[in-house]
């Protein structure tokens, strides 16, 4: 026995609520007793009513009950302006948001078909698709209040329906997009801005995708570039090196959102070889956590690192010498110092042997104390078999006559053959290059205080040279300091004397304090560079409080100062630069290079960069002055080459850079100038600075312009002209801006001189009078041109809309002509005018001045009312005037 339809599909309606995590045919048949047809045709009446929603799990289909909100809920809950049609497309429900949008009524609305309305947001829904699914943008004329010429966007989703009574519709979704249009718009005008600012940068700018695809460039990157073609598309990692690209993928992957912005340094293959950069890498990222892009800034550091290079190799001389200044001082006998020497020299000359030699005074001999070879292995003992090699030294060699001078004052000189042959006999010399081979020798006398006390040889490959010979030498001067000590300890004080010697003609200041703080000695130097002496600075504190004003400066510099010196060790470096007072009141940055001595006392070396950064400081800002100035500014060799031409150049003739630097300035000057070309450098030349020389030019189009150029020599330290300076301003606009003012001052001579009034006012409701000229004053009953421009022109008419109404006239026609207008003269009484005027209009459309001729007819009009009162009094005396 079948149930009624209503109460099965009521009792399929409570299973499944009953059951929510669902129930297929053969369960409903069962637990009802009915045949799994009649379920299923059920079940489908149910999907199109959105009561029952159908999954598969397998082969098997499993029904869920679902509790839809009703067509009339889903209008008042969202705040989408929603539309319900019937099959037929005729309205039937709309929401409050609707109406508010289209400004009707829901009655005149419903029970109309959409392809009958012809309000802009609806209209153009009649083009949609009503037969599946469907989203689309529309664009609608909405009038707002703050701006009636706004266009409103409009995205609008199609969902097919059917509604409780089993009929089909359509429920069409509109929502208001404008703003994000608006946004998109903007996000795009903004990108080009972008993309026009870094254009002229001086930076590499390129942005890639994640996987490094090239998809935007700058012009200094295709300039870095040039000869390679089709940028975009290709691999950022193409330019580096090979192994470069995948360290730089590394440095990349580690950027999070968090921390979106790194510095990675590389080398790139430029057209001008290998180059190394320094890049700051930003990662773009999309709002739901995708890696969009990279934006990338390169800064070229080879010339940064090559003074890097040089500071460290500087550096790194100072602390061998101190290293080895240490060394020395260590030195408890004549063996040690000679090892030292020779140590000392090796390490500087690996490939080199080195023979160090101590002199007898008495005997005037020279005796080999140390021979390394260039494994650094001592050969003295096996090539001369423990016996003392001796050199007997001749007067010349120890006087420095001729040639030999320079052994006197410490510099290496290489010995030839026969001075070797001289000096120590053919068999000995046959014998030391049958153990070290053929080499060339350089030698030198170790002299202190103009006294010898030993002698090096330098043995190297033939053909090599001393790389570091200046430094070679230096060592060899300090170990015969070191031997001068060890020769007698009463030249102790003496030594002291050459030190400050040295110290005094040292040309960084220095300083020597005690292990207590105590200030020892300060050279003349650093009186002259920082204005203090010893009585200034009794100790380290005073020099704190002198040198840091402020006390945070102070603070931080003394736990500086402690915290190096607990951290090193005797002989080693601690540099740090600090910017300090001097005696005068004047600042300098300073670097300090401090060193502890063995026996605890304190070696300053200050190095004053103050002129070094502040240079820098004015080149850098001169060179933003010139490369962000608007002026043209060019420079030239004293033969007309162009050397440099910054952007505001390349604005005013069109030439870029690329196109001028290394060509004749004739380039831009017309055929019949050419002779201003040595006019100019001649007057240059003789030192004189050409200011405000005004001419004409020619730009790259072949358009003549006016230019004003000033030019200026330019001088070297010499104080000779090496090239020429000029700036170039574009006076064109100027120019004609003159030539407009004398025609206008013709024609206001010409037209002053007639009868009728010529005027030029604003176009504004008010008005004001421009110009005007003194047939005009005369009409208006005025004394002169000022006293009418202080009137607004609307006050001058008798009718209360006569401004109004001529400006109408003006907006629709662009001119009137003839008009009669009543206006009010100064003295109060009416006069009668013919006005013609012509309106120009701005960009806008609106009326920015008006050009007009008034006409005084008041005359005219007072004859014409007599002869009509004439007449009227010929046809009936009564009637004329009393």
């Amino acid at each position: 026995m079948e149930y009624h339809t209503d109460q099965r599909i009521t009792e399929i309606r409570d299973l499944l609520k009953a059951n929510p995590r669902g129930l297929s045919i053969s369960d409903i048949a069962d637990r009802l007793g009915t045949r799994r047809n009649i379920v299923s045709r059920d079940l489908k009446y149910l999907q199109r009513l959105g009561q029952v929603e159908m999954r598969s799990i397998g082969t098997s289909k499993v029904y869920t009950y679902t509790a839809k909100i009703p067509v009339s809920g889903i209008l008042d809950l969202s705040s989408d302006m929603i539309l319900v049609l019937d099959e037929n497309h005729e309205i039937i429900e709309v929401n409050e948001p609707l109406i508010r949008m289209t400004r009707k009524g829901s009655e005149e609305l419903i029970g109309k078909k959409i392809e009958d309305l012809t309000d802009p947001l609806l209209s153009p829904l009649r083009n949609l698709d009503y037969d599946a699914d469907s989203v689309e943008q529309v664009t609608a004329w909405i009038p707002v209040a703050d701006d009636p010429r706004a266009i409103r966007h409009f995205r609008v989703k199609h969902v097919p329906t059917i509604f409780e009574d089993t009929t089909r519709g359509s429920i069409l979704y509109i929502e208001d997009i404008s703003e994000q249009v608006r946004y998109r718009d903007a996000l795009r005008l903004s990108e080009a801005h972008y993309k026009a600012i870094v254009e002229v940068q001086k930076e590499l700018i390129f942005r890639t995708l994640p996987d490094g695809t090239i998809i935007f460039t700058n012009r200094m990157f295709r300039e870095i570039f040039r000869g390679q073609e089709d940028f975009l598309g290709r691999s950022f990692g193409s330019f580096l090196p090979e192994g470069e690209w995948q360290r730089f993928l590394s440095g990349l992957a580690l950027l999070t959102r968090d921390e979106p912005s790194t510095s990675l340094k590389t080398r790139i293959e430029t057209s001008d070889g290998l180059r190394h950069y320094s890049f700051t890498i930003h990662a773009i990222w999309e709002e739901d956590g995708r890696l969009a892009a990279f934006q990338g800034i390169g800064r070229d550091i080879t010339s940064e690192l090559a003074a890097q290079k040089e500071m460290a190799r500087y550096t790194q001389c100072l602390e061998f010498l101190y290293n080895k200044s240490q060394a020395f001082l260590e030195s408890s006998s004549f063996a040690d110092i000679f090892r030292n020497i020779s140590t000392a020299i090796h390490d500087l000359v690996p490939s080199a042997v080195v023979m160090t030699f101590s002199f007898d005074s008495d005997a005037q001999i020279l005796t080999l104390r140390s021979m390394l070879n260039e494994r650094g292995e001592e050969l003295r003992e096996s090539l001369f078999n423990g016996q003392d090699f001796r050199i007997p030294i001749p007067p010349s060699l120890i006087n420095g006559d001729g040639s030999l001078v320079k052994f006197t004052q410490g510099e290496l000189r290489i010995l030839d053959n026969q001075e070797l042959d001289s000096l120590i006999g053919d068999e000995t010399v046959t014998r030391v290059r049958k153990a070290i081979g053929e080499r060339s020798v350089y030698g030198t006398l170790m002299i202190s205080e103009d006294r010898l006390v030993g002698a090096v040889a330098i043995a190297v490959p033939r053909g090599s040279g001393i790389p570091e010979r200046i430094l070679v030498e230096t060592v060899i001067r300090i170990g015969a300091l070191s031997l001068e000590r060890e020769i007698s300890h009463e030249s102790l004080s003496r030594s002291e004397n050459r030190f400050r010697l040295i110290a005094e003609t040292a040309p960084l200041p220095i300083a020597i304090l005690s292990e207590k703080g105590a200030y020892l000695f300060l050279n003349q130097k650093f009186t002259e560079v920082f204005g203090y002496t010893l009585e200034d600075l009794p100790d380290g504190r005073r020099w704190f409080l002198q040198a840091f004003p402020e006390a945070r400066d102070m603070q931080v510099a003394r736990a500086l100062w402690l915290e190096d010196l607990a951290k090193s060790r005797p002989g080693e470096i601690r540099p740090r630069q600090f910017t300090v007072r001097c005696k005068n009141g004047t600042f300098k940055s300073v670097i300090f290079r401090p060193v502890t001595l063995m026996d605890g006392t304190q070696l300053v070396v200050y190095e004053d960069v103050s002129e070094v950064e502040e240079a820098e400081k004015v080149r850098n800002l001169l060179a933003e002055i010139v490369r962000s100035s608007h002026d043209g500014i060019i420079g030239m060799t004293m033969t007309g080459r162009i050397q440099t031409w910054n952007p505001g150049a390349e604005g005013i003739y069109g030439y870029t850079a690329r196109e001028t630097i290394g060509k004749d300035i004739s380039l831009i000057m017309p055929e019949s100038l050419l002779h201003e070309k040595n006019m100019l450098l001649s007057r240059t030349a003789k030192g004189e600075f050409i200011t405000g020389f005004e001419t004409k030019r020619k730009r790259k189009d072949g358009r003549m312009i006016d230019v004003s150029v000033t030019i200026s020599p330019i001088f070297d330290k010499n104080n000779g002209i090496i090239g020429t300076s000029t700036i170039v301003r574009d006076i064109t606009a100027r120019k004609a801006h003159e030539r407009i003012q004398e025609l206008e001052s013709r024609y206001r001579d010409l037209v002053d001189t007639i009868n009728v009034g010529v005027y030029r006012s604003t176009g504004d409701p008010a008005g004001r009078f421009i110009w005007g000229n003194t047939s005009l004053i005369r009409i208006l009953g005025y004394n002169s041109l000022e006293s009418i421009q202080e009137v607004p022109v609307a006050q001058f008419f008798i009718h209360v809309h006569g401004r109004d109404e001529l400006l109408h006239e003006l907006r629709e026609k662009g001119f009137v002509r003839n008009r009669e207008l009543l206006l009010k003269k100064a003295d109060g009484l009416v006069a009668h005018v013919l006005v013609t005027a012509l309106a120009t209009f701005d960009e806008c459309g609106d009326i920015s001045y008006i050009n007009g001729i008034i006409e005084d007819i008041t005359d005219q009009r007072i004859l014409a009312r007599k002869l009509v009162s004439l007449e009227y009094a010929g046809k009936d005396p009564g009637l004329g005037p009393r």
